[in-house]
């Protein structure tokens, strides 16, 4: 025993059998608190993140968001309509490559929360009417096939008959090879809406 054992308060000395912690006392951080910036590597309160749009305060990196994120920055707060959200993609071909195509929607609409990879809203913008589309790369690459061709030309119309412009964020990888034919098709549907 050495004399600094010797001259220790009872209460202070170390327990020489300490019990590990019990998995229910110890605290834990709770997930999606943080991000780091892949440029800088700063870690970032995401709340804060989220407050700068997305934008690294560090080195000014744009970091991805989603096509609903975007709308959300975009648009005011209320009021808010989904344009076009009952048209759900189909199979008509019945392709299959490596997967089904079936599957590979049903790995995207899992992965994202989305239907397709276009999403349509009506709302205002500093209190004027606008429709805004954005495209959704998280979903199987913002690939345009035949729903994403429909909700784009039921966009176009929508602001046509309100009177209100149409602001579409882009971020499409062309036609989806799935569809074939039907997905190369919209690209003279959309252009022509």
């Amino acid at each position: 025993m050495s004399w600094f054992d010797r001259v220790l308060p009872p209460k202070i000395k170390k327990n020489p059998n300490p019990e590990p912690q019990a998995a229910e006392n110890k605290r834990t951080v709770p997930e999606g608190l943080w991000s780091k910036c892949p440029t800088c590597q700063t870690v970032l309160y995401r709340t804060e993140l989220e407050e700068n749009l997305f934008v690294c305060p560090n080195c000014g990196h744009h970091q991805r968001i989603t096509a609903r994120q975007r709308l959300d920055f975009f648009l005011d707060a209320e009021p808010r309509l989904e344009i076009a959200k009952e048209y759900v993609p189909v199979d008509p071909l019945r392709f299959k490559d490596q997967k089904r195509y079936k599957e590979r929607l049903q790995e995207a609409q899992t992965k994202t929360g989305e239907k397709d990879a276009l999403v349509v809203m009506r709302g205002l913008l500093h209190g004027r009417p606008v429709v805004a589309a954005a495209f959704a790369f998280e979903f199987m690459g913002g690939s345009m096939g035949s729903v994403v061709g429909a909700r784009f030309a039921r966009a176009a119309e929508t602001a046509l008959v309100d009177r209100c412009p149409l602001v579409c964020f882009s971020a499409s990888g062309g036609a989806r090879m799935q569809e074939g034919l039907l997905s190369l098709m919209q690209m003279a549907k959309t252009s022509a809406a």
